[in-house]
């Protein structure tokens, strides 16, 4: 698991690092923005954690309880913003890949 930072634009510009998809859960900062690529040939799943509760139970749609899904097509690029409530404690946000989680490349920019 890697936990990172947001990259901050500025107006004099400002390089942005590359992730790269891993098996196990990274965390990024609640209220950033993702831009995702995803370079394999099939559809992959890109899931942040909610990290709150209503009522007790999970937030989230049936399937995904607890998660927001993205469905990111192959060979595209999508922005996701991370809202501010997803992050937990700590405001962090959990990102969960699915299938082969290295095709799949992000960046964390900040607001």
């Amino acid at each position: 698991m890697a936990d990172y930072a947001a990259d901050a634009p500025s107006s004099a510009g400002v390089a942005i690092v590359q992730r790269n998809g891993t098996a196990s859960a990274d965390t990024v900062p609640a209220g950033c923005t993702l831009l995702v690529f995803n370079s394999g040939a099939g559809v992959h799943n890109v899931d942040l954690a909610i990290g709150y509760l209503f009522d007790g139970l999970p937030v989230g749609s049936a399937a995904t309880p607890g998660k927001r899904r993205y469905a990111i097509a192959a060979s595209t690029y999508q922005l996701v913003r991370v809202p501010a409530n997803y992050g937990d404690a700590n405001g962090r946000v959990g990102l969960t890949i699915d299938g082969t989680a290295t095709e799949i490349k992000y960046w964390v920019i900040g607001a």
